[in-house]
């Protein structure tokens, strides 16, 4: 849990985002494209039963905009037809559990392409947690807990 402390706030202290729980329009609108997690909101999710809910995807932003060279291997929460598994009614059905992934938690409608500093953005401090050593341990029992088929 401090481990998981920490990183929220140095995405925080990276970002310049605080915490969020605006529910207008533009802000639901983002849960139709899932929010990213850190491998220790991913395994949270797993640990409390999530885990037809996720599944194993790339980030590959960093690489289509030419500022990082690969693409990031994740778990993230599934993309449905409607948005985020975890969309419901318009909102999103985990935000009271404290299961937000992280990118969801700082995620705020002020964020747009016109001010979007790519080292700053939420996507890619969340995403190059999955390239920490740091976390390979995590990573490692992730991947264990999404390939048991029990």
């Amino acid at each position: 849990m401090e481990k998981e402390n920490h990183t929220f706030e140095r995405i925080i202290k990276l970002t310049g985002r605080e915490p969020s729980e605006c529910k207008c329009q533009r802000c639901q609108q983002q849960c139709k494209t899932p929010c990213l997690g850190t491998p220790d909101d991913i395994l949270n999710l797993l640990n409390a039963g999530y885990r037809k809910q996720l599944s194993f995807t790339v980030w590959a932003v960093g690489l289509y905009l030419g500022v990082y060279p690969n693409i990031i291997p994740m778990i993230q929460a599934e993309k449905t037809s409607n948005g985020c598994a975890f969309l419901k009614d318009g909102l999103c059905s985990i935000h009271h559990t404290g299961l937000k992934p992280t990118e969801g938690k700082l995620s705020h409608h002020t964020i747009t392409a016109e001010n979007l500093d790519f080292k700053q953005s939420l996507a890619w401090n969340v995403a190059k947690e999955w390239l920490s050593e740091d976390n390979d341990q995590t990573i490692a029992h992730i991947v264990q807990l999404m390939l048991d088929l029990d």
